[in-house]
C-alpha cells in the first residue's frame, strides 16, 4: 500500500477546509483500517457512509480527491507549485465551505461512533 506524503500547507482559499480534510484521511487510514477496489492500475480508497464519502486513489493528495455529501459534490485537483483546485460545480464558495464542514464532522462521528474498531497489529 503507498504512503504518499500529505503535503503540509494549503493555500488559498479553501486551506483550513483542506487542512481539516487531511487531517481526517489520515485519521481514517491509520485508524479504520484500509482496503481498496482496484480500478484500471489504480487502487480506490472510500471512507464515509450515509452519503457522505471522500473517494481517492492510492496517491492521495497526488490525485483526484472526491468528496460527497447529500448536498453535493466536491473535486479536489493537485496543480502545479503545490496548489490545489477546489471546485463544487455551480455551488459558490460559501456552500462548498458548509459541504467540507458538514461533511467532515458527519464522517468524523459516524466512525468514532462504531462499535467496534479495527484491530492494529503489533509493532
Amino acid at each position: 500500500m503507498s504512503m504518499a506524503a500529505s503535503p503540509t500547507e494549503f493555500k488559498g482559499a479553501f486551506s483550513k477546509q483542506l487542512t481539516e480534510l487531511r487531517e481526517l484521511i489520515d485519521w481514517l487510514w491509520q485508524e479504520h483500517g484500509v482496503s481498496y477496489v482496484k480500478a484500471g492500475d489504480d487502487k480506490v480508497y472510500a471512507f464515509g457512509g450515509e452519503q457522505h464519502i471522500v473517494v481517492m486513489d492510492e496517491s492521495r493528495w497526488d490525485g483526484l480527491i472526491e468528496f460527497i455529501t447529500p448536498k453535493g459534490g466536491i473535486t479536489i485537483k493537485p496543480t502545479e507549485g503545490g496548489n490545489f483546485d477546489v471546485s463544487g460545480g455551480d455551488l459558490d464558495e460559501k456552500s462548498i465551505k458548509e459541504m467540507f464542514k458538514e461533511g467532515i464532522d458527519f464522517i468524523k462521528q459516524y466512525y468514532e461512533s462504531r462499535y467496534w474498531k479495527t484491530p492494529q497489529a503489533a509493532s
